[in-house]
C-alpha cells in the first residue's frame, strides 16, 4: 500500500468517525466534547477541510447540550438540511427522503437536496420559522471563529463553506461561511 492510499484510508476512517457524531447529534443522543479527540476526527491538522469538518463537529456538539429545546431541535434540522445537499445521492438517497416510523441514518440523507421546509417535514415536526436556522448559523459563525482560535492558535480560520459540498448558493445557504469576527448578539443567547 502506497504512502498517499494510507493517507487516504486514515482520512477516511477519521470521516466515517465525523459521520457516526453527526449521526448521534441527529438523533439527539449525547456526545461529550471530551470524545472529540482532535488525532481521532482529524487526520492531518495541515488539511484545511479536515480541520474546519473537525471545528464545526465540536461546535454543534457544544450547542447540542443548549438547555432549549429551539436551539436543539433548529440544530438536528440544520445537520440533516446540511447533509441532505452534500455530495451526490447514491443507493437509497436517490430517492425522496420521506419521514417514516423508524428513524433513519444521516448517511441516508447524502445528496437528497432537502430544503429547510422539507428537512423540517422528514423530522416529522411542522414548519419552524426559517429565521431560527439563520440564527443558528449567526451562532455556529461565532463559535465557530472561537473554537478554531483555541484548537488551532495563531493560524486563521478556514472557511466553513466548504462542508456544504455542492449546495448551491440559495437563500437558505448564502450565509454558510466563516466571519472574521464575531456576530454581534441578537438578544438571544444559546446555553444552559
Amino acid at each position: 500500500m502506497t504512502l498517499d492510499a494510507m493517507t487516504d484510508e486514515k482520512i477516511g476512517r477519521r470521516q466515517e468517525a465525523r459521520l457516526s457524531v453527526w449521526d448521534r447529534l441527529f438523533h439527539g443522543f449525547p456526545v461529550s466534547l471530551d470524545e472529540l479527540a482532535l488525532d481521532k476526527f482529524c487526520e492531518d491538522v495541515s488539511v484545511r477541510d479536515e480541520c474546519a469538518a473537525y471545528v464545526v463537529l465540536r461546535v454543534c456538539t457544544t450547542l447540542s447540550h443548549s438547555a432549549r429545546p429551539t436551539v436543539r431541535f433548529a440544530l438536528r434540522v440544520a445537520i440533516l438540511y446540511w447533509f441532505s445537499n452534500m455530495g451526490r445521492c447514491h443507493g437509497e438517497a436517490c430517492r425522496p427522503l420521506r419521514p417514516r416510523s423508524s428513524a433513519f441514518r444521516l448517511g441516508e440523507a447524502i445528496g437528497t437536496g432537502l430544503t429547510w421546509d422539507e428537512a423540517v417535514a422528514a423530522m416529522k415536526r411542522k414548519p419552524i420559522d426559517f429565521s431560527a436556522y439563520l440564527w443558528l448559523l449567526e451562532v455556529l459563525e461565532a463559535e465557530y471563529v472561537r473554537e478554531w482560535s483555541a484548537t488551532f492558535p495563531g493560524t486563521e480560520p478556514a472557511s466553513i463553506s466548504v462542508l456544504s459540498g455542492q449546495l448551491q448558493k440559495t437563500e437558505h445557504a448564502k450565509r454558510w461561511d466563516s466571519v472574521a469576527e464575531p456576530v454581534p448578539a441578537r438578544g438571544r443567547r444559546v446555553g444552559k
